[in-house]
């Protein structure tokens, strides 16, 4: 177990400051080496403890580095933690780009979009449920959270705003309410499957179901009709 200190306090914090500014944190590829064993060893840790119950010298102990080594490259526990989640929201962009290219249909984009959206929670379930829990008490931690939802939010909406410019979304669509609530759903449900661990959970239904709900709720054609383009990367809902 770490210090008090450990958990971040000002004068932590103070310490922190000091340290890099006498040690700049290093280009070199020991260096690199040494923050990503960091940023990775503190995924497990914040899986397995939680936020508020892991320290830095729980995550220097996972990765085999000296205490003081954790303030060469972050300033506190909540600095690494925003990597972390950082490396979450990037594993889901990367799940988004391998979604329809040009020349599919929206309901094929929105399928599979959501298909990425559950798989890579799955992936992440135990880090999605800390960063839920601590966004519900924590200010600024609740601002980590809500700027991981506003890209998909944004990026939802502007296709939806595409969609209606073209006709294909019903016109009276209020499109930025509509990606905020769509993403909800497609977001409460991955909670309730993969961290709280309601049973019965198939892939294969939970996609089908929330595609005809956002279908629906767009106001988009049937699918064998459907033949509008989807933009590139255009998938990842939640």
């Amino acid at each position: 177990m770490g210090s008090a200190g450990a958990r971040g306090s000002p004068a932590d914090a103070t310490r922190a400051t000091a340290h890099r500014a006498a040690s700049p944190s290093p280009v070199t590829e020991r260096g690199r080496r040494t923050r990503a064993a960091l940023v990775e060893a503190a995924r497990d840790v914040f899986a397995d403890r939680g936020y508020h119950d892991a320290t830095i010298g729980d995550i220097t102990a996972a990765a085999d580095v000296a205490h003081g080594t954790f303030y060469t490259y972050f300033d506190s526990k909540r600095d690494l933690f925003r990597e972390v989640v950082q490396a979450v929201v990037a594993d889901f962009q990367a799940e988004a780009r391998t979604t329809p290219r040009r020349g599919d249909d929206p309901f094929s984009g929105i399928e599979q979009g959501n298909r990425g959206y559950l798989r890579a929670y799955a992936r992440n379930a135990r880090l999605m449920g800390v960063l839920e829990q601590v966004a519900l008490v924590d200010p600024d931690l609740r601002e980590i959270r809500l700027e991981a939802r506003r890209y998909w939010v944004i990026r939802a909406a502007k296709r939806f705003d595409a969609w209606k410019a073209d006709g294909v979304v019903r016109p009276e669509v209020d499109t930025s309410y509509a990606a905020h609530a769509l993403g909800a759903m497609v977001d409460r449900c991955a909670l309730l499957w993969f961290v709280i661990g309601e049973p019965g959970y198939d892939e294969d239904r939970a996609v089908a179901a929330l595609t005809d709900l956002y279908a629906h709720a767009l106001g988009l054609p049937e699918r064998a009709n459907a033949e509008m383009d989807v933009p590139t990367g255009s998938g990842g809902l939640g």
